[in-house]
């Protein structure tokens, strides 16, 4: 039960932060135009070259200091008031980023585009884009190193879970989007674009929530 639960938060978070556009967003929009609806999954493949070190670096760097009482309270206090933040930003802006989707798609028209094999330019894309990104390594030194603890209460195969869906939404997503732009289509309603980000801003907040509430009991020895 635990496993699912793990394989879930990361599915969550992890489409929680790939449906906000960003620079993978657009850089997925413009090698779909040029190298077909394979785009989306393969910038995800230079995506985790990218994020696979950091996971690893943080598992075996905190791995020993887990029990510690101080550690886990300072990671669950640190880690649930960005997810809560993450997550009253989403709610407070899903309408200016329902304007940056349309506006990114606004005008694209794809005439004939044949799909090409050049998928190594957009493996390529997807480490550059990622690796430039400060605010993914912010995100993950905080939020993820949240999770990253939180899988390691079960061991490595708890965060390997937690990596799983996170990856996985990630695939689903931009793969869903490339294959939508290849096709010369709005790939969602405006309504249901926000409908969408609201749901992952509150699920972001309820999580942040949770894990406060969890580092409290690590903070009661101390008062």
């Amino acid at each position: 039960m635990e496993e699912l639960l793990l394989l879930s938060i990361g599915f969550g978070v992890g489409l929680s932060g790939a449906i906000a556009p960003g620079p993978l967003f657009m850089a997925t929009i413009k090698d779909t135009l040029k190298y077909g609806p394979l785009s989306g999954p393969m910038i995800c493949v230079g995506h985790l070259f990218v994020e696979i070190p950091i996971i690893i670096a943080l598992s075996l760097g905190i791995s020993y200091v887990i029990n510690i009482p101080i550690v886990r309270a300072m990671v669950g206090l640190i880690g649930g008031a960005s997810l809560a933040y993450l997550g009253i930003q989403i709610i407070k802006d899903r309408k200016k980023f329902e304007r940056m989707s349309e506006e990114s798609i606004k005008g694209i028209e794809i005439d004939g585009i044949k799909i090409r094999k050049e998928y190594l330019i957009p493996i390529k894309t997807g480490f550059i884009f990622t690796i430039l990104n400060p605010a993914m390594l912010i995100w993950w030194f905080t939020v993820g190193n949240g999770l990253v603890m939180r899988g390691l209460a079960i061991g490595f195969i708890g965060v390997f879970l937690l990596f799983l869906g996170h990856w996985f939404a990630d695939v689903s997503w931009y793969s869903f989007l490339s294959f939508s732009v290849s096709k010369g289509k709005k790939f969602i309603s405006a309504r249901v674009y926000e409908v969408i980000l609201l749901t992952c801003g509150i699920f972001l907040l309820s999580l942040g929530v949770y894990f406060l509430y969890e580092s409290l009991p690590y903070f009661s020895q101390y008062i």
